[in-house]
């Protein structure tokens, strides 16, 4: 079974950002969210929004060490 994939709108309420940011995102290159795209349309995975939350967590013991 494939993975549901989130339009943007959805993938900006569940990273609790607006479609606008994700779009700058995604075309200044800044923040690399992988997404997949189908002529015009783009899609997020889950499971690639999760990853990414994952590697953009910073936990404040870390930076006190």
């Amino acid at each position: 079974m494939t993975e549901k994939l989130f339009n943007q709108k959805e993938a900006a309420e569940y990273l609790g950002t607006t479609v606008g940011t994700l779009n700058s995102w995604r075309h200044d290159g800044k923040l690399t969210i992988p997404f997949v795209r189908w002529g015009y349309r783009v899609r997020y995975k889950k499971s690639d929004l999760d990853k990414w939350i994952e590697e953009h967590t910073e936990n404040l013991t870390n930076k006190i060490n």
